[in-house]
């Protein structure tokens, strides 16, 4: 049993300096993107992007809230095995069914936009004067 092991010898496991570099050049450009939207979020600018992750985050911790860690893993291990196979095979059906929300929701926006959000003041980006 040692004689197999000391012939199958294992080739050295190694990531050169380069691959790191172009690694951290690409991460540093994804990094960069999300630093922006999250100061876009914080900073109030875009009001629909501050919305959409304020209504994820209550999403989250509600859907947290009615179990516990391992009980959300096994269901989000389920979803990613089981999403896939369903999506393949009934594609067009979805995809149908989809564009009809779709179009539902992007009338409700309209209207809700039309109605309150174009209302709401935005701040100014003027210096606020100092007396």
């Amino acid at each position: 049993m040692d004689k197999i092991r000391a012939s199958a010898s294992l080739p050295d496991l190694e990531i050169s300096e380069e691959t790191i570099v172009k690694a951290a050049g690409v991460l540093q450009v994804y990094a960069n993107h999300a630093l922006s939207i999250a100061r876009e979020i914080v900073i109030g600018r875009n009001l629909k992007l501050f919305l959409q992750v304020a209504f994820g985050l209550w999403l989250a911790s509600y859907i947290g809230s009615l179990c516990n860690f391992l009980t959300l893993v096994y269901i989000g291990v389920l979803l990613s095995l089981s999403v896939p196979v369903l999506y393949d095979k009934y594609q067009h059906h979805i995809d149908e069914k989809l564009s009809v929300t779709h179009r539902i929701i992007q009338t409700q926006y309209r209207k809700i936009d039309d109605s309150l959000l174009k209302k709401i003041p935005l701040p100014s980006s003027k210096e606020k004067k100092i007396q």
